[in-house]
């Protein structure tokens, strides 16, 4: 007869080697293609045309895209408790969006009392973000909700991080884990909320914003968004598995050391 012991889910470091190497590659290859065609059109030896543009988001936008099913790429042998792919699904999410609203949203914030985004055919160092706007020209128009959602975007994404910054600390105490896990839930809600302003608006509007044909509306404005329409659902609910497992382990110990 076997004996089945019980063991600890590990919240902090649920990852296999394998996941975490596809992680850190993507980002790279990402990061490198943000860079490259950054810089390449800021000195002009790329040209930011129609073409470039395809190229560019198809390089860096199916990766991004595609990441969020690594999660699912279980090593040979390897079992996975409950609590911690809810745990990992956490951890991947939270500086996935986080950043994403930092790196992204902040520079529109930063340019629009600036002046950065009038109309040009010569973006420079601005590509990354000049590009998209070409398919959601709100971006490139002053629109208030956009703006109202960029300050939104970023102040949340900031809460966001540092809970992610604290939350993989391995001594963390269990009653602080619960609690910047609350946290982090009311910041994925909140950017939840955000997104489905962001895109219901302008269903509202019949799409009159977007720009650049099927590839605008098809791969940049829906495509490179559906991680962040169909995860923040159930990132909430993994959050969710952690806190009542946490909760029912203080509740039984009584201590939440």
């Amino acid at each position: 007869m076997t004996n089945v012991v019980d063991r600890e889910p590990n919240l902090v470091s649920p990852w296999a080697p394998h996941r975490v190497r596809m992680y850190v590659a993507t980002a790279l290859f990402t990061g490198l293609v943000f860079v490259g065609m950054t810089i390449g059109v800021g000195i002009g030896i790329i040209e930011p045309d129609f073409t470039s543009d395809v190229v560019a988001n198809l390089l860096f936008g199916i990766p991004a895209i595609l990441i969020p099913l690594v999660l699912l790429w279980d090593a040979p042998g390897e079992v996975r408790l409950r609590e911690e792919k809810a745990a990992e699904l956490t951890l991947f999410y939270l500086p996935y969006t986080a950043f994403s609203q930092i790196c992204y949203e902040l520079v529109f914030l930063i340019g629009h009392p600036l002046g950065w985004w009038t109309p040009t055919n010569d973006p420079g160092i601005k590509w990354l973000w000049w590009q998209y706007g070409l398919a959601d020209t709100r971006y490139a128009s002053g629109n208030p909700w956009t703006f109202a959602l960029e300050v939104v975007g970023v102040i949340t994404g900031v809460v966001v991080i540092t809970m992610w910054a604290r939350l993989v600390r391995q001594s963390l105490p269990t009653e602080k884990r619960i609690r910047y896990l609350w946290v982090a839930f009311a910041g994925i809600a909140v950017l939840m909320s955000s997104t489905a302003v962001y895109f219901i608006s302008e269903v509202g509007a019949g799409f009159r914003d977007i720009g650049q044909d099927a590839f605008g509306l098809w791969f940049k404005f829906i495509g490179e968004n559906i991680p962040f329409i169909v995860l923040p659902a159930m990132v909430l609910y993994a959050i969710h598995i952690q806190i009542d497992y946490l909760t029912r382990k203080v509740a039984a110990s009584g201590s939440g050391r």
